[in-house]
């Protein structure tokens, strides 16, 4: 019987339900390529195998905890199109170079799901979609838009469309979080030319921090009269007043064109 790993901050899913609900959110094609994010003890991989069985398909399940490979390699020793994958998400998925477009399925730790967000913006080749069981409460902030907009909305919803699927309770998990979780969907968009080059969607999310470091203000705090004559916004509006096409719009004519 394995133990969740405090450090890592492993909550064990225990709902075939969910974890099928997951699977069926990611409209899987005959041939498609799936990133697996914590297999754990195997039980989303092996919904994503019942329903991904194609010679052309692949299923990457990456698992940072050694103690589940063995389990894991066993699971599916017989099952070609799943490799198992032991390292860290953040470290292994920035290196891969996919053939075709892929997919990106799971269940995040709450303390690396910002990260792991940022991480998929920042990719060079970004996933078509991703669904993810994350916490409830960043799932309703990431979903927010204009006048209820935050930075990190604003930064995920530049480069995918967000959308809330389901509330998942606490209890479905083992040890038991102290908050609901939920399951969200991001979908890749098809961004402005600019954000071709990593360096920009870095410029980009310095940008949003400098437009957001005091969110409740009005902008004329972080920006001067000039910089917000150029770009043509009302000094008195707040940062969460402005849209995401607002931001990219303003970020291409204060830094883009400089």
């Amino acid at each position: 019987m394995y133990k969740p790993n405090k450090s890592l901050g492993q909550n064990f899913m225990l709902s075939d339900e969910i974890a099928s609900y997951m699977v069926h959110s990611l409209n899987l094609a005959s041939l498609d390529t799936v990133v697996e994010i914590g297999a754990g003890l195997g039980a989303v991989t092996q919904k994503l195998s019942e329903n991904l069985f194609d010679v052309g398909s692949r299923i990457y399940a990456v698992e940072i905890d050694e103690r589940f490979i063995p389990k894991l390699e066993e699971m599916f020793r017989e099952t070609l199109n799943v490799t198992v994958i032991t390292a860290d998400i953040l470290e292994w998925l920035p290196q891969q170079i996919f053939e075709k477009p892929y997919k990106v399925l799971g269940s995040l730790p709450y303390y690396i799901t910002s990260p792991i967000l940022h991480m998929l913006v920042k990719l060079y080749q970004r996933p078509e979609k991703a669904v993810l069981l994350i916490q409830k409460e960043v799932a309703e902030n990431i979903v927010e838009k204009a006048p209820r907009a935050s930075y990190i909305s604003t930064f995920l919803q530049t480069f995918f469309e967000i959308t809330y699927l389901k509330t998942v309770p606490k209890d479905v998990f083992t040890p038991v979080p102290k908050v609901d979780g939920a399951v969200i969907s991001l979908e890749k968009k098809l961004t402005d030319g600019v954000f071709a080059d990593l360096q920009v969607v870095e410029k980009y999310e310095r940008f949003l921090h400098k437009g957001f470091s005091h969110p409740r203000k009005m902008l004329n705090k972080p920006f001067s009269k000039e910089e917000l004559s150029k770009a043509g916004i009302d000094g008195n509006l707040r940062p969460h007043d402005l849209d995401t096409s607002v931001w990219v719009d303003m970020f291409k004519k204060l830094v883009i064109s400089l």
